[in-house]
């Protein structure tokens, strides 16, 4: 019922069901996130824009779900060393993890053929090639008022002046 009126009333906005929004939580520490950043953000590179830039044109992220839910099986005991050392290295700095570092990307260089990227290659401005059409109205924007009528030409001076006392004569 609630789908009919959302397909028959284009204000109302058709909201994505709890099934579609529940997702497994990520049971890892700030650690783990940290020593595999640089290839997840290789791996998830594409993706990642895409989503990025369909949520920036569509100005909705429910709209871009499918591509939020693209992203452990190989390698996991040289990364399991590596985040380990980054969680007990203090301030969980790289510096101190050098050697679990290049074991973890020899093997992942290895067994999936990722390449660690270069210091701030993930952060470049890049163009995004995508399949998705454009949006109607990219910017949202309101339909333009008519434009002001024509005025008279023999316009006459106000009965009283100026309202303010240094115009009048």
């Amino acid at each position: 019922f609630v789908r009919v009126w959302a397909a028959a009333m284009p204000g109302i906005v058709e909201l994505p069901t709890l099934e579609e929004l529940k997702v497994q939580e990520v049971k890892v520490s700030s650690a783990v996130l940290k020593a595999a950043a640089h290839h997840y953000g290789a791996q998830c590179d594409k993706p990642n824009k895409e989503f990025m830039l369909c949520r920036w044109e569509e100005k909705d992220p429910r709209r871009c779900l499918d591509e939020g839910k693209l992203i452990k099986r190989h390698c996991a005991e040289p990364f399991t060393e590596y985040w380990t050392c980054i969680d007990y290295s203090g301030q969980q700095l790289f510096r101190y993890c050098r050697k679990q570092q290049a074991k973890f990307d020899e093997c992942v260089l290895d067994k999936l053929g990722w390449v660690r990227p270069d210091l701030g290659e993930l952060s470049k401005v890049t163009k995004v090639k995508t399949d998705r059409p454009l949006p109607e109205n990219p910017y949202h924007s309101r339909p333009r008022p008519e434009p002001n009528p024509e005025i008279d030409d023999d316009l006459k001076p106000a009965i009283h002046g100026s309202r303010f006392y240094f115009w009048t004569k």
